[in-house]
């Protein structure tokens, strides 16, 4: 009896695994053809939003979803208002780019420039962190969640430390073989930073009572 019990525990442990390790990679291959659909500048947010979206739904237990049908329908549904915030992402992030090669290329002495520009990178880095996961939690105007997503990450943070872990463990992890890049890279980083995402929102509901997460 106990060896029956054990077999079929490893059995639906190795079961399960299988089913996420499809999951993950199906949804991937979605997020890059989308993305290369829409021509990379035109699909990367939509799809990107789509990605983080199906992974919320995961996350909070809908594991039996259509994958293709619920990412079709949030990248069809947030298509306009995902490519503003994939814009002013790209945006800042030349910003910060081309600020940095101002500063690179400066002679005289450019320490405090630099100190204040990393200060500033590492606010849009928490912001970048945060922002998709709170754009497809909350029903909230676009300003909003830019806004939501700083104060969360820097009220929290346990929350962020434990997201930005798991952001780079997802990267370290998709770096370790073309395979797992082609296959994985953005939906293991969207899986494991929505999980820490959640517990930040979680935590924020139970303080606020907020109710303006999306069903």
């Amino acid at each position: 009896m106990g060896g029956s019990t054990m077999y079929h525990f490893v059995a639906n442990g190795i079961y399960r695994f299988c089913e996420w390790v499809t999951r993950l990679a199906y949804l991937n291959l979605l997020w890059g053809l989308f993305t290369l659909c829409g021509l990379v500048v035109f699909g990367i947010g939509p799809s990107t939003v789509a990605m983080y979206s199906v992974s919320r739904q995961w996350l909070l237990g809908n594991t039996d979803i259509r994958i293709f049908s619920s990412f079709f329908a949030a990248f069809k549904q947030e298509f306009r208002k995902a490519n503003l915030l994939g814009f002013i992402l790209l945006g800042l992030a030349a910003i910060f780019y081309v600020d940095f090669k101002i500063i690179e290329s400066m002679n005289e002495e450019t320490s405090v420039m630099a100190i204040i520009l990393l200060s500033l990178l590492l606010v849009f880095t928490v912001l970048l962190l945060f922002v998709f996961p709170v754009y497809v939690h909350y029903d909230i105007p676009l300003v909003s969640t830019f806004k939501y997503a700083f104060l969360i990450g820097f009220s929290k943070p346990f929350h962020t430390l434990g997201l930005v872990a798991g952001g780079i463990g997802a990267i370290f992890v998709s770096l370790l073989h073309v395979t797992v890049i082609i296959f994985f890279s953005g939906s293991l980083f969207a899986v494991i930073t929505t999980a820490f995402a959640l517990k930040a929102f979680q935590s924020i509901s139970s303080q606020t009572g907020n109710q303006e997460a999306r069903q």
